[in-house]
């Protein structure tokens, strides 16, 4: 299910778009190819894995505790969520608790978020109530948050 191995060429961002409702909870929809493919990490789960990279080509949902690196195209951390790591992908939608980087296109932290750490991105919003200690870096382009998730920036922090 998960495998670690070289990640060459699959750290750049895929074009994706993402719509709220404004609703409560903030409902998402992805489109493009790969909009049917999600993956949730259940709230019993706990991932434990310095060096470890979980990826996902479609949606990855974190219900549970994931201390490693995340990336997806869409990335939602669940209000019971809880990542100790980078977040990275096109969309990142955080409800629960992040310690680390998190790097996208546009990142969204919900009136429960929770965040420690920089947040590399060209588009955030951050509903009243989110806690976020940390540093707001806005990238012009993708290469600039590509570089991010390769480790070349010289902005990066995990906060704390």
């Amino acid at each position: 299910m998960f495998s670690r191995h070289s990640s060459a060429g699959s750290n750049t961002l895929e074009p994706r778009t993402i719509a709220s409702n404004g609703a409560e909870g903030a409902q998402h929809r992805a489109s493009g190819p790969e909009s049917d493919s999600k993956s949730v990490i259940g709230n019993d789960l706990r991932i434990l894995g310095k060096g470890l990279k979980i990826t996902g080509r479609g949606v990855l949902q974190i219900d549970g505790q994931i201390d490693s690196d995340v990336q997806a195209a869409e990335g939602i951390v669940g209000e019971h969520g809880r990542v100790t790591g980078m977040v990275a992908g096109q969309h990142v939608l955080i409800c629960g608790e992040v310690s680390g980087v998190v790097c996208a296109k546009t990142v969204a932290l919900t009136a429960l978020a929770k965040v420690e750490g920089d947040v590399h991105h060209m588009s955030l919003a951050i509903e009243s109530g989110a806690a976020f200690e940390g540093r707001s870096r806005r990238a012009a382009n993708e290469s600039e948050l590509n570089a991010v998730v390769d480790g070349r920036s010289t902005h990066q922090s995990t906060g704390g």
